[in-house]
């Protein structure tokens, strides 16, 4: 048998900077969607942690409708100057 028929041809499409990083915040804003209907479900309600999540899903759209992730600063300031 040929081993090169095994070979693959093809190699997987590496993911973005930005997929990765939506995947990311997308897995954090749904174990805080559990999280909050546990909550509901106790009767435990907090609106403190209400609008975090709030937040978090206008920060997702945000996210998903920009061209690039954005960055933190290239150089940091070096306060003890």
């Amino acid at each position: 048998m040929n081993p090169s028929i095994f070979e693959r041809t093809h190699l997987m499409p590496k993911l973005s900077k930005k997929a990765i990083f939506i995947k990311e915040y997308e897995d954090i804003l749904a174990s805080r969607v559990r999280k909050a209907y546990i909550h509901f479900c106790l009767d435990d309600e907090d609106s403190f942690e209400d609008k975090i999540d709030e937040c978090m899903v206008e920060e997702l759209a945000v996210l998903k409708s920009s061209r690039y992730v954005p960055q933190g600063s290239y150089r940091q300031w070096d306060s003890n100057w």
